[in-house]
């Protein structure tokens, strides 16, 4: 193999080598004519049936649309020299991102429905793709997956005459019993592979790990895989059953296509977050109590929000201070009180707690995670210490997430649901956030103050 970093490819100026396997290397290079920066994947090991591959992983990733597979812009060749010419994702791969760690579970599975819709759609167009891996995962953001190098791509009735008998093709820690039987290969074989993936993200450890290739491949056609549970006691047994019917060794005994694991995760990302007991299904408990007679003006301000009298509207309100026209008991004595909302000189984003008198400052974080701690489940907001669980709250409830100087609230796919001005929220779609907004998470009332 030779290092072709500054040479130029049509016109493509191949910038620098940032990728490589057994027949093929990849370049970061750039394009003139539309000013960026392209992938440039270059074959090296020539003989008749790399080339074919090579030409067919072309035609196949060119011929699929979807947001979680890598664009194909070109292939050409130069020189004698094939190569194909991608979309450049900066920020690595999922490999990179597994340090050896679990992963929290609804993150595991938030990560791996896409991976999934991706092949899904890549089966619906007769395309397997016979690698799936981490290394095969690019990640442009946290949350965005991009399934790339179908260099092992095969059409569903056009692979005869390509693999040589007795020769298995694809990567041992990854491979599906049949792919390393050398037997007949459908969809299923991926979907073993990314039940791979789901045992290393959730326990932090492939099921097979040997030195030995040869010693990896009969584990997978031989071996049971142990179970998540014993490695990870945070994983859910749910997940736990899901990871093992893809990783069966019978194709038939996997799930009957890869949009019936779809189905299967996203039904499981629906279900309680909870472990440990908690009360019965929530028949909307009461509020926290509220004080009559508010001893303090915080808790007059929450009392005129949350258990004023009808059509009482809060004054106009400037930072650090606000005023508020508040009635008696017999409506005939109007008041105005001076509501402190901090301090000048930190003017942080809160979250006060109505009934309890209490504010709760924003950590220094761009994404801020509202819910309850509990064992490995780590909340940036942690309201358990105010009886949340009473109220519903979910452990990772919803998200705050900061742009520039506003912020938005998202719903985590909770059981009882996040409301904002009594509105309810839709996961996937977070809503900005202004002053004085309030927040319920299930029956827990919360309101955002940031002036």
């Amino acid at each position: 193999m030779f290092n072709l970093a500054g040479k130029t490819l049509g016109e493509y100026r191949l910038e620098q080598l940032i990728g490589e396997g057994g027949m093929a290397t990849v370049y970061k290079a750039f394009q003139p004519s539309l000013n960026r920066h392209v992938a440039v994947k270059v074959l090296y090991y020539q003989e008749d049936t790399s080339r074919v591959r090579f030409l067919r992983e072309a035609k196949a990733i060119a011929a699929l649309r979807h947001r979680n597979i890598l664009i194909i812009y070109e292939y050409g060749e130069q020189d004698n020299v094939p190569f194909i010419v991608m979309e450049y994702v900066p920020g690595g791969t999922l490999e990179d991102r597994l340090n050896g760690q679990p992963l929290e579970w609804r993150r595991m599975v938030e990560l791996t429905i896409p991976v999934a819709e991706a092949l899904a759609y890549a089966h619906s167009h007769g395309i397997i793709h016979r690698d799936v891996k981490p290394s095969n995962i690019l990640m442009p953001q946290d949350d965005w997956p991009v399934l790339a190098d179908f260099g092992l791509v095969k059409r569903s009735e056009d692979e005869k005459g390509l693999t040589m008998s007795g020769m298995f093709m694809g990567t041992p820690s990854y491979i599906a019993p049949e792919q390393a039987r050398d037997a007949g290969v459908d969809f299923r074989a991926d979907m073993y592979s990314l039940g791979v993936i789901m045992f290393e993200m959730i326990t932090g450890r492939l099921p097979f790990d040997y030195e030995n290739p040869n010693k990896i491949l009969l584990a997978h056609v031989m071996d049971p895989p142990p179970r998540p549970t014993d490695l990870n006691p945070d994983c859910p047994p749910e997940l736990e059953a899901i990871i093992l019917k893809t990783l069966a060794k019978k194709p038939d005994d996997r799930y009957a296509d890869v949009p019936a694991l779809i189905t299967a995760l996203r039904e499981l990302l629906h279900q309680p977050a909870e472990v440990e007991p908690v009360a019965e299904p929530l028949a909307a408990p009461e509020p926290a109590p509220i004080a009559e007679a508010p001893t303090s003006a915080l808790g007059r301000f929450f009392s005129r929000w949350f258990g004023g009298k009808k059509g009482d509207d809060p004054a106009s309100k400037t930072a650090p201070q606000a005023q508020l026209a508040i009635e008696d008991e017999d409506d005939e004595l109007d008041q105005t009180i001076q509501l402190n909302l901090g301090d000048v000189d930190q003017p942080t984003p809160r979250l006060a707690l109505p009934g309890r008198d209490a504010v709760l400052q924003l950590p220094a974080k761009d994404r801020v995670i509202v819910g309850r701690t509990y064992g490995s489940s780590h909340a940036d907001i942690d309201l358990e210490p105010y009886e949340a669980s009473k109220y519903g709250v979910s452990r990772q409830h919803a998200r705050l997430t900061r742009n520039g100087e506003t912020w938005s609230i998202d719903d985590l796919n909770s059981l009882n649901g996040t409301f904002v001005n009594d509105k309810k929220l839709k996961a996937g779609q977070p809503v900005q956030l202004k002053d004085g907004d309030r927040i319920r998470l299930s029956q827990f009332h919360l309101v955002f103050l940031q002036a």
